[in-house]
């Protein structure tokens, strides 16, 4: 792990929340107690959903506004809660970004510091594009507070109450909550800051493992690539000055097949802790970030050309939070197609090795590691014939599309 990416854990509290040493309150990690009152605090809101749900069921574009912030509102809470119950395990994975994990001490370590550059660049613009989300959405009640938003009640009539933040459903009429506006805005404040450091804390994690094991996979997928092509130097006896015997080079490759292909165990071992911590949050991340799409499209369709320049600020809001959407789908969808892609190129890897030069002894070792990687169906998928990989943005991107203009046809021809 390099400094700067040390320096985002630090600055958001995730490595605090992951240390073992961190203060405690009766042998809890403080950060845990501070985060589960809030995540709680977050979801007891969020149970308000079927009570909203009810009241709302005569605006359809209420009703999807609201579907959509609850949706992912339980959704940062239950990855807030995995990383919670499971940090044990998270902490003694980060073992992955440290250079000790592999073995083998002639890899590239050029190919390393490439993609920790890159993890810390594309952590740092994730933050950056939720901050500029959460600007957006905060000030919004404050640039707009003369703006309304007219929601279709239960009986009927219609209620005009002041934009807010989300606009949650909190049980209570739009004389009651205009009047008590400013508790039900610090209310969605905290709502708002929970949501965004929930959301910030769990996929910074996600990405800085993600990349450490690519950058692993390749490094490993090069040195077998270069086995029998070039010896290193630095060992005794193999220097081009010094001549060797064939029988103590093939020696010198073996002991080398060995240490990589350790390595490649070591990783693939992470690699299925990873998505035993991680797979269900991707699972459900994936769904609600695709259903999310389409409710943003859906209201924004439903509100064009209506005129209502608060149903117009939702819009825009909800433009301002769509690209966040777009590349939280598409990074994980990225992430998980690149282990997939590193973890197969074992196999063309060891194909390119000088094996055919080899020693009938390498020649069995390079059998066997390529047998055990066949043997090894270790990928992330969405469902028992989805793999999630960028191909499977694309078709849920579509997808997405395709359920959105179905929903908009059947609301048309309904109030037609």
């Amino acid at each position: 792990m390099d400094s700067k990416a040390l320096k985002i854990l630090r600055l958001t509290g995730l490595y605090q929340i992951l240390d073992p040493n961190t203060a405690k309150i009766d042998d809890c990690n403080i950060y845990h107690i501070v985060i589960v009152f809030f995540a709680s605090f977050t979801l007891v809101v969020s149970m308000l959903f079927p009570m909203g749900f009810i009241y709302l069921r005569n605006d359809i574009i209420a009703l999807m506004f609201y579907v959509g912030c609850i949706s992912n509102f339980m959704l940062c809470c239950f990855k807030v809660f995995n990383i919670l119950y499971y940090s044990k395990d998270i902490w003694k994975f980060i073992d992955v970004t440290k250079y000790y994990l592999t073995l083998y001490k002639h890899y590239n370590t050029n190919v390393l510091k490439n993609w920790q550059t890159r993890s810390t660049r594309i952590m740092y613009l994730y933050i950056i594009i939720m901050f500029i989300g959460f600007c957006f959405w905060f000030f919004s009640p404050h640039i707009l507070n003369e703006s309304t938003v007219t929601i279709r009640n239960i009986d009927g009539s219609y209620g005009k109450y002041r934009l807010n933040i989300f606009n949650l459903y909190l049980i209570v009429s739009d004389e009651t909550y205009n009047m008590y506006f400013y508790v039900f805005y610090v209310i969605e404040i905290i709502m708002q800051i929970c949501f965004l450091y929930f959301t910030i804390v769990c996929d910074i994690i996600m990405i800085l493992i993600s990349f450490e094991i690519i950058s692993r996979m390749e490094i490993i997928c090069i040195a077998c690539g270069s086995l029998n092509y070039n010896i290193i130097c630095s060992k005794e006896g193999l220097s081009d000055s010094n001549p060797i015997k064939s029988e103590k080079k093939f020696d010198v490759i073996y002991d080398d097949l060995k240490i990589i292909i350790t390595d490649h165990k070591t990783v693939i071992r992470k690699l299925k802790e990873y998505y035993t911590i991680f797979r269900p949050v991707t699972i459900i991340q994936i769904f609600i970030t695709s259903s999310s799409h389409i409710i943003i499209w859906f209201v924004v369709a439903m509100n064009f050309g209506e005129g209502d320049k608060g149903n117009s600020i939702i819009t825009i809001k909800l433009f301002a939070v769509h690209p966040l959407l777009s590349f939280q789908l598409y990074m994980m969808c990225y992430l998980f197609g690149s282990m997939n892609e590193k973890k197969d190129s074992i196999i063309f890897a060891l194909y390119s090795s000088n094996w055919t030069e080899m020693d009938i002894k390498c020649k069995k070792m390079i059998l066997l590691a390529m047998e055990m990687n066949n043997a090894n169906h270790l990928k992330m998928k969405f469902t028992n014939t989805k793999i999630v990989n960028k191909e499977m943005f694309t078709q849920t991107i579509r997808f997405c599309y395709s359920i959105f203009s179905m929903m908009v046809n059947y609301n048309y021809n309904k109030t037609n």
